[in-house]
């Protein structure tokens, strides 16, 4: 709709129409150069809805994935729904609603959990919600 691109990127229809391939996309483009040097991880993405599976592999301060296929040598799995995933990234603050759904039981993690806080943590916050001009 015309109103969705006047919403820019991060209008709840957009995240919402992203597939999976696209949405680590998008990470890896939040992702902070910086703060990911030196760090490794492997975290598996089981999806319960649409039964898409993905290895995320953070190494050289880069984010890829792939499709169809676990990492058996995985720091973490993590499995839920992709519409649980849609409302932690439609979230203020995706690292709290992150810990909430494991919380309510919406996402079931095997392994290391600490492996995606620490993800979540080197990630940037974008938003097209900014002011030009400071006061």
């Amino acid at each position: 709709s015309s109103n969705a691109a006047m919403g820019g990127s991060d209008s709840p229809d957009t995240i919402r129409a992203m597939t999976i391939p696209l949405f680590f996309d998008y990470w890896g483009v939040l992702l902070n150069a910086d703060k990911a040097d030196g760090q490794q991880m492997i975290i598996n993405w089981v999806f319960t809805d649409t039964g898409e599976q993905y290895a995320l592999n953070l190494e050289n301060s880069a984010l890829t994935y792939r499709p169809n296929r676990l990492a058996a040598a995985a720091d973490a799995t993590l499995t839920l729904a992709r519409t649980t995933l849609d409302e932690i990234n439609l979230s203020p603050s995706p690292e709290q609603a992150f810990a909430a759904a494991i919380g309510a039981g919406q996402i079931q993690v095997t392994g290391n959990v600490q492996k995606i806080a620490a993800l979540f943590a080197m990630l940037d916050t974008f938003t097209t919600r900014f002011n030009i001009i400071e006061p």
